[in-house]
């Protein structure tokens, strides 16, 4: 939005978002002394707001204000010459503010990187970058000890990067400040310090030839690079293994070609650096990764780089949607079926919504890529929204691997695991190859109980239980994070005589351990991936090939490429069967066929072995088969008999307060004020509830749900959005609550 200069009859108002609660902009006047031509939308102010100094971000500049202008506060101080967020994602925020309900001011401030909400000016550190000595004439082996093995890797990247690389890459790469000390020390690198920006100005180039395609991928890039330059969403529906990071940095390659940018969203952290490397052996120009791993000064860089338009690429998990790029190209949503690219506490966005949206608003394609799409996604291309574009057809002529349902009724188990399962575990072993070994529960064991009086460990501020962990041996709620000590003796009838029940990821990495002792076990969860780093050391270790065991949580189902994985071994499939949860069946097939699809991804054929009680259910029945597609319309069909997502629309608006009294009593004064307001009998919103939630009482606090459904999205807008300025303009107390628009969870 242009700045309004001031005329005689006529007076600057600065319309201010501030990082508050509020439903609304706060007017300000111009800072006093300061030319108001130079005040644009976009930049951040340093504002008195009652006794407290914020930063606050102007969204408008106005001439005229709904309050007494003698009543109205200058602006402290303007912290930007120029704008920091672009028209563009200003538009974009308020566009989510009013759909997902959500205060203006908490947006924008989610959008900028920390040292910016501070208020502290964009200074962007600089950075080395580091190169072969050609001075040095001897050998590097001679230099190099024969057990520094990685100081000789780190050596040969540089060698094969005549440009150098910049520090940050090389610690991308896995390197580390030590072995670049020890490299330096010998006098076999040099290096040059350069400015951010300077080191990113690198012309664009391939660095790696261009990829191989099949003839599925060819008519794909080809397709998906027509719409460049204008909007257009695709959903490339690629079974695992298809090769769609192929066609991902193919339409990139065209992308950048063309002088623009690309955003690629990955659903988890542990993604982004084998994400990253795969495009640094492809691309050479600047890529920047954002999430919530990075320090605050590394998402700065990122962020800037790409505000700048130095940063071609932009790799980062749901947060990085909001990324300023001079000239966005194209948005690419890898995994788009994935519940991680929604957002679950306090700005609850959809990410993979939100990139169609800034698609549409900046006029770029956005590619939605999965074996397993959600039913949205599906949905939309049934009734014209999306394109869909199939990858049918694995790479490289790699197989599907063999999926067998194993009974285990009746079957002894150890660890959770049936002798068959064990025995095709050692075929696969035996055969040098690797094994996934995958259950979807952290810990030792989900919960202990005394066997004589029936008394279970329950979390003393959740409706839960806790779980075992042995590694350091404690009880922990996976709701709260509260922990414990184990007990020696029942609390209730001082039995000694305690036992667990169920199988965790390390139970079973234990009772592997014990049938498997010659055999590395690489344990996979939450727990075993806190470290910086671990994940990708992780994964370099899985892909040197050597026979070993995977055991882990739906972190191993997401994306990764082990091409000497030959079996997967799924413990419990029956989990999410019989939930009340109606997205239940449709995350169970997404996950079990993602899971699956790990197996035989290189020359080998794969193996899938799937542990069940009820293996006449008819959705593993089409699972064993491969048949997503199939699922999918079968569930969409039910979807749309019972009204439900995608053919309806859902808010669910929560509260939380000491007492469970009071979270239902604010609930029902809300359905009551919507039963009082007259509405159009077409536009009809029914209200369920409020009841308990699923998990009633979480950390301590009572919670309870009132959920709003419709068929028309607009009347459900309305009226979720006159909830929350009603709900905004009264006091409750101790009671908390929210909105959770679009929520892929109701529990």
């Amino acid at each position: 939005m242009p700045s309004i200069s001031p005329t005689a009859n006529s007076i600057t108002i600065l319309a201010v978002a501030l990082p508050i609660p509020l439903y609304r902009t706060f007017d300000y006047l111009p800072p006093l002394e300061i030319n108001v031509a130079t005040l644009e939308p976009g930049q951040r102010v340093a504002v008195q707001f009652g006794r407290r100094a914020l930063t606050g971000i102007i969204i408008e500049i106005k001439d005229h204000s709904d309050f007494p202008i003698k009543k109205l506060k200058p602006v402290k101080q303007l912290l930007d010459q120029q704008p920091i967020l672009s028209p563009s994602i200003l538009s974009m925020a308020k566009w989510a503010s009013q759909y997902y309900c959500h205060p203006i001011g908490e947006v924008l401030f989610a959008i900028l990187p920390p040292i910016l909400k501070q208020g502290q000016p964009i200074n962007i550190a600089g950075t080395q970058r580091w190169s072969i000595n050609k001075d040095h004439i001897e050998p590097a082996e001679n230099a190099i000890k024969p057990n520094a093995k990685k100081q000789l890797q780190l050596y040969r990247a540089l060698e094969n990067a005549p440009n150098g690389l910049l520090e940050e890459t090389i610690k991308l790469l896995g390197f580390t400040s030590t072995q670049l000390k020890s490299l330096f020390n010998k006098a076999l690198i040099v290096s040059e310090e350069l400015d951010a920006l300077t080191a990113a100005a690198t012309e664009y180039q391939a660095s790696a030839p261009p990829l191989p395609l099949s003839e599925d991928q060819t008519v794909a890039v080809k397709q998906l690079a027509s719409d460049i330059g204008n909007f257009q969403c695709t959903l490339l529906q690629g079974v695992t293994g298809s090769g769609k990071t192929e066609v991902y940095m193919n339409l990139v390659d065209q992308v950048i070609s063309a002088g623009r940018q690309a955003i690629i969203l990955v659903p988890e952290i542990s993604l982004t650096p084998q994400t990253l490397a795969r495009f640094q052996r492809h691309f050479k120009c600047p890529i920047g990764t954002l999430h919530s791993g990075l320090n605050q000064n590394e998402r700065l860089t990122s962020w800037e780089l790409a505000r700048q338009g130095a940063a071609k690429i932009i790799i980062g998990t749901r947060s990085a949607i909001f990324t300023p790029m001079k000239n966005l190209g194209c948005i690419i949503v890898d995994e788009e079926h994935d519940n991680s690219f929604k957002q679950q506490e306090g700005f609850r966005y959809s990410a993979r919504d939100l990139a169609v949206t800034r698609g549409h608003k900046e006029k770029c394609p956005v590619v939605l890529g999965s074996a397993t799409p959600s039913l949205e996604s599906i949905n939309n291309v049934l009734n014209g929204k999306y394109k869909k574009i199939a990858l049918p057809s694995r790479a490289g002529g790699a197989s599907f691997p063999d999926i067998e349902l194993l009974d285990i009724k009746s079957r002894p188990l150890e660890g959770g695991l049936s002798r068959p399962l064990i025995d095709t575990i050692k075929q696969h072993l035996d055969n040098q190859h690797q094994v996934i070994v995958y259950l979807n529960r952290r810990g030792f064991a989900p919960a202990i109980t005394c066997e004589d009086c029936g008394w279970l460990a329950d979390c003393r501020h959740c409706d839960a239980r806790m779980t075992l962990h042995k590694h350091p041996a404690h009880l922990r709620c996976h709701h709260c994070d509260y922990s414990a000590a184990i007990p020696s003796q029942c609390p209730d009838c001082q039995s000694t005589n305690i036992k667990t029940l169920g199988a965790g990821t390390e139970k079973a990495e234990e009772t592997l351990e014990a049938i498997f002792p010659e055999t590395p076990i690489i344990r996979v969860d939450r727990d075993s991936t806190r470290k910086k780093n671990a994940m990708k050391d992780l994964v370099e270790e899985v892909n040197k090939g050597n026979p070993c065991i995977l055991v882990g949580t739906q972190m191993l189902a997401k994306g990764h490429d082990f091409a000497n994985v030959t079996l997967v071994a799924v413990v419990d499939a029956d989990g999410g069967l019989f939930s009340a949860d109606f997205r239940a069946l449709e995350k169970t097939a997404q996950l079990l066929i993602q899971v699956a699809g790990r197996s035989g991804r290189g020359s080998s054929k794969g193996q899938v072995v799937i542990q069940t009680s009820h293996g006449d259910h008819p959705i593993l029945q089409q699972i064993a088969r491969g048949n997503y597609p199939q699922i999918a319309d079968e569930l969409i069909d039910e979807r749309q008999s019972a009204a439900l997502p995608p053919f309806s629309y859902m808010s669910l608006l929560k509260a939380e307060a000491p007492h469970i009294n009071n979270a239902i009593g604010l609930l029902e004064k809300t359905k009551k004020m919507v039963a009082d307001m007259a509405l159009d009998p077409q536009q009809t919103v029914e209200l369920l509830g409020p009841i308990p939630a699923s998990m009633s009482r979480k950390a301590g606090v009572h919670r309870a749900h009132l959920l709003l459904s419709s068929e028309n999205r607009v009347a459900l807008q309305r009226i979720t959005q006159h909830i929350c300025h009603w709900l905004n303009d009264n006091r409750w107390g101790k009671t908390r609550w929210m909105i959770d628009v679009d929520p892929i969870e109701i529990n």
